[in-house]
């Protein structure tokens, strides 16, 4: 029987995705002062923020680090009147059709960007959970800022800008945390916008072979992507190991991305506050 399981399918990559920064836990320290936005928590994990595009205010945003680029809805491109260009990305392993355009001025809290290219996409055809939002913000806006805070305790964001400004910035691609599957090390993206574990199959069955599972295999649905679950003992996440459900899905195109082995949602992590510093490269829970 194939079941829908409530998961934004979000991390829209490009090819040839790099994903540059090194990555070190760390204990997370009393934050500098900075500006707080806050955000609604949706489904139990999506950061959910308002935000402007030019003078049509009230736009509710995604914050994403699964998403290597900014996306607004298709409706709100064309409330705007806003010019695209065809294109493609790739959604986990499936590329979908999008539109580009570049946008006068966005701002989501103390965040402003000038002249910003977007993506533009059917949100609710392709994103499940996003089919209310307006928008979700990506790592090419968000690393623009020197450190990104999210506290779910508190249910505020907060963003410390870099004093060079936007335009200055190179864009960063993702966090990478270290999780261990039965012995064997892998890698996967800290993905805002995700519940739980999402592995390359492909990938997963060459680097283990003998997988030991509990119990049977689930066919489910992340959006219009196709997925198995299952249950993997011997999961160890920052020193702690968990029977933890995952999730399976086919390898991209051409093979997986060399440096991901799969995503991973903040909330397995478990944490009040997590912190992605740009600057350091360093990502700091607790």
């Amino acid at each position: 029987m194939r079941h829908a399981i409530a998961l934004i399918s979000s991390a829209v990559l490009l090819v040839g995705l790099s994903c540059a920064l090194p990555l070190h836990a760390q204990d997370l320290v009393k934050p500098a002062v900075s500006p707080i936005v806050p955000f609604e928590l949706v489904s139990g994990f999506l950061v959910v923020v308002n935000g402007r595009i030019g003078d049509l205010d009230g736009l509710k945003f995604i914050l994403d680090t699964g998403a290597t680029r900014s996306v607004i809805d298709r409706k709100v491109a064309d409330r705007l009147g806003l010019p695209r260009r065809a294109g493609a990305v790739l959604n986990f392993e499936r590329r979908i059709p999008v539109g580009w355009t570049d946008i006068p001025e966005l701002q989501v809290g103390p965040l402003r960007a000038e002249g910003v290219r977007l993506m533009v996409v059917d949100l609710a055809k392709y994103f499940e959970l996003a089919k209310h939002a307006d928008g979700i913000i990506g790592l090419d806006l968000l690393s623009r800022s020197n450190k990104f805070t999210i506290d779910y305790r508190r249910r505020v964001v907060s963003l410390q800008l870099s004093e060079e400004g936007l335009a200055n910035r190179a864009p960063s691609a993702c966090f990478l945390v270290p999780l261990v599957i039965q012995g064997k090390r892998m890698q996967a993206m800290v993905d805002t916008g995700l519940q739980g574990i999402v592995l390359y199959k492909n990938g997963l069955r060459k680097q283990l072979p003998k997988l030991r599972v509990e119990g049977g295999a689930t066919n489910v649905a992340m959006g219009p992507l196709p997925a198995t679950q299952i249950r993997v003992p011997g999961v160890q996440i920052a020193g702690a190991d968990v029977v933890a459900t995952v999730l399976l899905i086919d390898d991209p195109d051409g093979g997986a991305l060399p440096e991901i082995d799969g995503y991973l949602g903040p909330a397995f992590l478990r944490a009040e506050r997590i912190e992605f510093d740009f600057v350091r490269g360093v990502l700091r829970w607790q």
